[in-house]
């Protein structure tokens, strides 16, 4: 996982800059401490908080659906360790924003401490600021709240958005989430 800004699709950063700014300009400094992911590092956080059964039925899913790739992704990096149903994402590899360059996960911090209490105030900031700078912020949603994630795209999963292999092979490569042989 990558904390770094240069990574990132080129309207992302500067939407995600503007954020930052917005933030900063409200006195609520934010910490960036993901960005881009690989299909890889997607597989890892992805497996460890599901079981053997959940992984194989997945990667039948994505290969019936034409993304062989994406399934050997998850299936390449073999078992993790993890509490099962503590789930941290519900996106495998190529579901998620990071893997395309267009998400992050910020904190907000209070004295140079990360604020991880999704009640404090700080993150009402950063969902505000967030919408200004014309970013999607996960903290609004309805299902799976995730407070520090923001992205490019409304769209939940890019596989919907891109909507057929080729393209979702094409962007992921150009992202540097995946190699191709």
């Amino acid at each position: 996982m990558r904390t770094v800004l240069t990574c990132l699709n080129d309207d992302f950063r500067i939407r995600l800059r503007e954020l930052l700014r917005l933030c900063s300009a409200d006195g609520l400094p934010v910490l960036p401490y993901c960005t881009m992911r690989t299909c890889a590092e997607q597989a890892v956080i992805y497996r460890r908080s599901r079981t053997t059964k959940e992984i194989k039925q997945k990667i039948q899913s994505l290969t019936d659906r034409g993304y062989p790739f994406l399934a050997d992704a998850l299936a390449s990096v073999g078992p993790q360790t993890g509490t099962l149903g503590a789930h941290k994402t519900m996106a495998a590899p190529g579901e998620s924003w990071h893997q395309y360059a267009l998400a992050a996960d910020c904190v907000p911090l209070d004295n140079g401490k990360a604020v991880w209490d999704s009640d404090a105030p700080e993150w009402q900031v950063y969902g505000k600021a967030a919408k200004i700078a014309g970013l999607y912020w996960a903290g609004s949603w309805r299902n799976f709240q995730e407070f520090p994630h923001v992205q490019l795209y409304p769209t939940s999963n890019p596989l919907s958005h891109y909507r057929d292999p080729d393209s979702v092979r094409a962007v992921l490569a150009q992202a540097g989430s995946i190699r191709e042989a």
